[in-house]
């Protein structure tokens, strides 16, 4: 295994800012449990025993079929070097504080991952987890983290937002949340629409830069004709509400046939691109 960096004298003063921010024991130990650092020139961070890395999956216009933005991923191992599921790891901080920190300390991950590997005008997704939206003071959110970003080299309009907002009960939080961002110059996505709990109402009063469409919209689409009716109908409703469509988790070829047939503007799954520790370009034109 490689040599984890914890020493940041010859780190930029950035990189110095951000470590002695998630550098915490936990519960008064002595001993740091969390805290940020480097894998050779990755970074990672360490959480109660997880390890914590980034992958990164692309979109790509449907326009031209080149990658328009890359989304960050988590990826966790336990001691033994298992790997634990991301929606297990993302249990594991259980008070209001340990949420956000945890949350944060994943964005930033990934925010220092990606700005090693992008160039001028790439664009990162970044997911917001609904426990930390509600741990947040309304019309706070994206403060603390526009600071970090900017020790990362990153500034707001270069990150996307994605928020799943079916898994928030709290409208008015979301809505506060999603305003405070903007107002700092993220763009917000609303991720899994479609599923559980989405609803259009909602989509109206939180006004987002782009909507991910969920994957049972056009997994239905392949078999059910009144799925394949709606589908292009729902993409032209988000048009007309001022934002771009993501059609996600494409995985087969007739998939991404009716992806590109009812008009969306991005497309994403493992039928293009898996996640990967590094950007992948290549145009699929």
């Amino acid at each position: 295994m490689n040599m984890i960096h914890r020493n940041t004298r010859s780190e930029p003063a950035g990189f110095q800012r951000l470590v002695a921010y998630f550098d915490r024991p936990a519960n008064g130990s002595p001993t740091a449990t969390r805290w940020l650092g480097r894998d050779d020139s990755r970074a990672i961070g360490c959480y109660e025993g997880l390890r914590l890395r980034s992958v990164f999956q692309p979109l790509f216009l449907t326009a031209t079929m080149k990658p328009f933005a890359w989304e960050a991923l988590l990826r966790a191992s336990d001691a033994n070097g298992r790997d634990v599921p991301p929606e297990q790891a993302f249990r594991v901080p259980e008070t209001a504080d340990d949420i956000v920190y945890f949350d944060r300390l994943c964005r930033t991950i990934h925010a220092l991952n990606f700005v090693s590997l992008a160039v001028p005008d790439d664009l990162l997704f970044l997911n917001v987890g609904g426990g930390h939206l509600s741990n947040v003071s309304s019309g706070n959110h994206g403060d603390i983290f526009e600071r970090l970003l900017r020790h990362c080299g990153l500034q707001p309009s270069q990150v996307v937002l994605e928020i799943i907002e079916s898994r928030i009960d709290d409208l008015d939080c979301l809505v506060d949340a999603v305003a405070a961002y903007q107002k700092r110059g993220y763009r917000v996505a609303i991720d899994d629409f479609g599923c559980q709990h989405s609803n259009f109402d909602r989509l109206w009063q939180l006004s987002p830069d782009i909507v991910k469409l969920d994957r049972s919209l056009i997994v239905q689409s392949e078999t059910n004709p009144r799925a394949r009716i709606i589908l292009p109908k729902l993409v032209e409703i988000i048009h007309d509400l001022g934002a771009q469509v993501v059609c996600e988790g494409i995985e087969t070829p007739s998939q991404h046939a009716l992806a590109m047939g009812v008009g969306v503007d991005l497309v994403q799954g493992f039928f293009y691109a898996r996640p990967y520790p590094e950007l992948a370009r290549r145009s699929l034109a």
